[in-house]
């Protein structure tokens, strides 16, 4: 079976969210669509000579068989000067049905200046054994450090015994300091603290080296749903549903027939609660729980492929941030812990938003451009409208001053302009 996803990762990047096209700008809010820029690298990398497979962007490279073998292809920054290009130098697919894939990760630390500083490889059991699997992934973890997640797979193709799960964490140095198995739940949007558990007990780990430092009892309304965990609390959506007209009532099961009544819900630790109420049919997806307590969320809009960004705050009217136009479908990628700047990944193909459905063997494949934009949360501009393969990732600096794309074979590096610069556009 396809190995479930933890909801605070998975929901980042499927949400429904989308981008513009470049003439839309009647809906995007800030620059033009003549001012509308796709940037030259101030530096390029090229990964061949480094152990990229050769092959490695070829347009179904990440297709021909992932559902079977894990792989993995990211960027990501650690902190303002240092970021990790990762990607499997073993195959993507068997050389014959009988011989297993033995994963090997290669994992390449650079300076912003695309220095290279380390290279570590790290192997792992690749293979589902005609099992679905899913993709292989890491994320930034606490402190700077990166968090390279280990999937579980079957070790025999009866399908008898399975791998643990589990994640790796590794310092600026790419040196392990932690290994911890268990399913990965969720993680935290600013301090990117890690939360195992479920059926309402879950236990947090943070710091480098990871160490426990809490545990969480959450007994979910019956109609809780997508829920994400913060620093100091929880957020989570609850939806009533129309079962006779003008009778809403809570349940488990969605009825996909009946309308909704929604709200979004806020729970610090010491139990102080707040709550947002949607209008009657809206529904939203929650992406993270911000410094200030707010919550940052994409509610979904009858008609709209895009959805409108917003935050969410106590007893205030929600913020709506600058986003995309109607037509096209996205997925929330990266931002600073403030979403001061954030960047999104869009695509007017809905069955292969960023990628991520065709990694996950449910999409069709498509060699059409998706494009990767950067936004100004001050200023409501448009920083970036960088054209992007769909096997490509790119990722925004913790300071928002830069982002990075691994694509075409290298590793590119951007610069974008101060917020007093963007402030003055």
């Amino acid at each position: 079976m396809l190995k479930p996803k933890p909801q605070a990762l998975v929901a980042t990047v499927v949400a429904a969210l989308g981008l513009a096209a470049t003439q839309a700008c009647s809906q995007t809010r800030g620059r033009s669509s003549a001012e509308q820029v796709d940037p030259k690298p101030s530096v390029r990398v090229d990964l061949i000579p480094l152990g990229l497979p050769s092959g490695f962007f070829d347009p179904d490279a990440d297709t021909r068989c992932g559902h079977q073998i894990i792989g993995y292809r990211f960027v990501l920054w650690l902190n303002n000067d240092a970021l990790v290009v990762g990607f499997n130098a073993s195959p993507n697919c068997r050389p014959s049905p009988q011989a297993k894939v033995s994963g090997l990760a290669r994992l390449l630390l650079f300076n912003r200046s695309g220095v290279l500083k380390v290279q570590r490889d790290i192997p792992y059991l690749a293979d589902g054994n005609g099992e679905l699997v899913a993709p292989g992934e890491a994320m930034p973890g606490p402190k700077g450090t990166l968090v390279f997640r280990i999937e579980s797979v079957n070790l025999d193709p009866e399908g008898r015994n399975e791998s643990k799960s589990g994640v790796i964490q590794l310092d600026e140095n790419l040196r392990e300091i932690a290994h911890l198995d268990g399913f990965l739940e969720a993680m935290t949007f600013v301090d990117h603290a890690l939360v195992f558990g479920s059926s309402g007990a879950y236990t947090v780990f943070n710091g480098a080296p990871l160490i426990e430092t809490g545990r969480r009892q959450r007994n979910w309304p019956v109609d809780a749903r997508d829920r994400k965990f913060g620093e100091h609390g929880v957020a989570y959506m609850t939806c009533q549903q129309e079962v006779r007209p003008n009778e809403y009532v809570s349940t488990g099961i969605v009825h996909a027939w009946a309308k909704q009544r929604c709200a979004m819900n806020a729970e610090s630790d010491d139990q102080e609660r707040w709550s947002v109420p949607l209008r009657d049919g809206e529904t939203a997806s929650i992406l993270g729980i911000l410094p200030d307590g707010s919550v940052l969320g994409n509610l979904n809009v009858s008609g709209s492929k895009a959805g409108r960004l917003v935050v969410w705050k106590k007893g205030q009217t929600a913020e709506a941030l600058s986003w995309i136009a109607d037509s096209y479908c996205g997925a929330f990628n990266s931002a600073t812990s403030d979403m001061s700047r954030y960047a999104a990944l869009a695509s007017d193909d809905c069955n292969d938003i960023g990628g991520l459905f065709r990694i996950l063997g449910v999409g069709r494949s498509t060699s059409a451009p998706g494009r990767w934009r950067v936004f100004d949360r001050r200023s409501k501009a448009l920083l970036v409208d960088h054209q992007l393969p769909k096997n490509a990732r790119a990722s925004l600096s913790p300071d928002g001053l830069h982002y990075a794309s691994f694509e075409g074979g290298e590793l590119r590096l951007y610069m974008l302009p101060s917020r007093m610069q963007s402030a003055q556009r």
